[in-house]
């Protein structure tokens, strides 16, 4: 397998804005331009 998966890179970029954001994701989906609720179903699929 080469690279990395869009879903875990996806899930690298809300990891490392969640803890610039203290784990705010409402914060953090601001930050990245996206709903919180897709924030949060981002993080409950994997």
């Amino acid at each position: 397998r080469l690279g990395t998966s869009l879903e875990e890179i996806e899930r690298q970029v809300i990891d490392a804005t969640l803890e610039l954001t203290g784990g705010n994701k409402k914060r953090a989906a601001q930050m990245l331009g996206i709903a919180a609720r897709t924030i949060y179903r981002k993080l409950d699929s994997t």
